[in-house]
């Protein structure tokens, strides 16, 4: 059996995302925008991400930093960095991708909620050349501590994003959405939709 990837229309079909909101999401994409996808666990950060691939044009190369073989590329035009834990220091393995995305050279960017790297190291020295797609948890309504507190971030490499989209799930029913979409300006979230 294989993997079944969602798609932007799955999220509409199930309630996971508006059409306006998807609008929202796929002229950033366009734009080469920096996305953050916050949420609480297994509220449906990766897959919105798997979702938003596909906004991306067939001819952007797709740099996809994952670990344990998490994420399958399912369009040509991505490639998976995979890092896991191994005898290497950890900023030797950060290291070896920071390496990896320069020599790939590639049109965006997507980290999934990984700690097998120096995320903060890849944002700082990566953030201002490349589009980045990227998930982190966010257990309290303080989104941008939250998001500091587990990529280990500064608030300046968290105002360089463009647009934050918080999801939620309904722990009684299961159900997984896109709760608030935001742009960041000037250091605060402002509402978008």
């Amino acid at each position: 059996m294989g993997v079944y990837i969602f798609t932007p229309e799955d999220l509409i079909r199930y309630g996971a995302a508006t059409e306006e909101q998807l609008g929202v999401l796929k002229n950033a994409i366009l734009s080469k925008k920096d996305i953050l996808v916050v949420g609480s666990s297994r509220s449906g950060k990766t897959k919105l991400v798997e979702a938003l691939m596909h906004f991306i044009p067939d001819d952007w190369k797709v740099a996809v930093i994952t670990a344990y073989g998490e994420f399958k590329p399912f369009k040509p035009n991505i490639v998976v960095i995979d890092t896991q834990f191994d005898s290497q220091p950890l900023e030797r393995r950060t290291s070896d991708v920071i390496s990896k995305i320069k020599a790939l050279n590639p049109d965006y960017v997507v980290i999934d909620t990984l700690h097998t790297v120096d995320a903060a190291r890849i944002f700082r020295e990566l953030i201002d050349d490349y589009a980045f797609i990227v998930t982190s948890l966010a257990l309290t309504d303080d989104i941008k501590d939250e998001v500091r507190h587990w990529l280990r971030i500064s608030g300046e490499t968290f105002d360089k994003f463009d647009v934050v989209v918080e999801l939620k799930r309904d722990f009684r029913t299961g159900r997984k959405s896109i709760n608030r979409i935001y742009e960041v300006k000037n250091g605060e979230l402002r509402l978008l939709i």
